[in-house]
């Protein structure tokens, strides 16, 4: 799964040098085991990610992050963003959102600071996909 998430994260690399000015998010399908779609960061898709990520997120304490179905999405945020929840620790530059169907979304979290953090949700994963499209 760690290789499929890196090959997702170099293909945002390669992208975002391809056209800067425009930023995407990648979206994954577990089960196909590829990327699947890209579009652009919209303002209403980036305010509904915000939103999820500010959903009463609580550390994940599972040892496994291995979704078996679903979608992961990727993105990489313009400029990095502060979240209300007192639990991150500073400004988020990346997001990987994992949205499974009847699973409470997780999603993994790279600071500016270098460090990183796995959060589960009080969301709706069928619900994200839905109301963006995805």
């Amino acid at each position: 799964m760690i290789i499929k998430i890196l090959s997702v994260a170099l293909l945002s690399f390669n992208l975002y040098f391809q056209n800067p000015d425009q930023t995407t998010v990648e979206i994954f399908d577990v089960k196909q085991e590829k990327v699947i779609k890209q579009r652009p960061l919209t303002h209403e898709l980036e305010k509904s990610i915000l939103t999820l990520l500010q959903a009463s997120p609580a550390v994940h304490s599972g040892f496994s992050m291995d979704p078996k179905a679903g979608l992961i999405l990727h993105v990489e945020f313009n400029h990095p963003v502060k979240l209300s929840s007192d639990i991150y620790p500073d400004l988020v530059k990346e997001a990987y959102l994992f949205l499974e169907k009847g699973v409470r979304p997780k999603a993994l979290l790279f600071f500016n600071t270098n460090k990183n953090m796995l959060v589960v949700l009080d969301g709706d994963s069928e619900q994200f996909i839905k109301k963006n499209g995805l």
